[in-house]
């Protein structure tokens, strides 16, 4: 399901080299990163989930269930595969983070004006954070950025482009990190969760 070019050897060493030495704090940008033809079906699937409006003053946008409670078999395909040792084992090798419980995983819809303020996903056994992008055509001047803070200014923002995957060390009190309000009639859609320790 991943795409063949990141899992080289030499690839693998130099995402685990460029993770490390990431900043502000330890991430990586994955382009690509699965096989197109089944994130396209993915998507159409994922689409038909139910999703609820969350709204507060931190943030607004709809999200899913746990995708481990679908009854889609692909949306279960996709989570068992999030959720297998053979990806954790493929983590741990470019992040040197062992982050092997159950993981969390949800949808998520942003439309226009929708927002999740910052803040640093912490609780004791969240190792890894994700998101996964699945918005087609999205540009910066159209909002819905994942932004990443160093003392209270942004430092690095990251367009939501297709089939993106983005992973970050969850460290308490320093991934503070925000999704920039929607500016657009376009959704962000997404998938979104935690690699966790046991």
């Amino acid at each position: 399901m991943i795409n063949e070019m990141y899992l080289s050897e030499r690839k693998i060493k130099s995402l685990n080299n460029n993770f490390g030495s990431s900043a502000p704090f330890n991430y990586l940008e994955l382009k690509d990163f699965f096989d197109d033809s089944f994130i396209e079906r993915f998507i159409i699937k994922l689409k038909k989930e139910g999703f609820v409006h969350q709204d507060s003053d931190l943030f607004s946008f709809y999200q899913s269930n746990d995708l481990i409670k679908s009854k889609n078999r692909i949306i279960k395909q996709f989570y068992d595969f999030l959720n297998s040792k053979y990806f954790k084992d493929y983590l741990f090798k470019i992040t040197n983070i062992k982050s092997y419980g159950k993981i969390d995983c949800s949808g998520f819809i942003y439309s226009d004006s929708d927002y999740l303020l910052p803040h640093d996903d912490r609780l004791e056994k969240r190792k890894i954070a994700f998101v996964f992008n699945l918005s087609k055509d999205f540009k910066k001047c159209d909002g819905g950025s994942l932004d990443f803070f160093k003392k209270n200014k942004i430092v690095k923002s990251i367009i939501p482009y297709f089939n993106t995957l983005v992973i970050f060390k969850v460290v308490a009190g320093k991934t503070f990190h925000q999704v920039s309000e929607i500016r657009c009639n376009k959704n962000r859609i997404s998938i979104a969760g935690w690699f966790n320790d046991k």
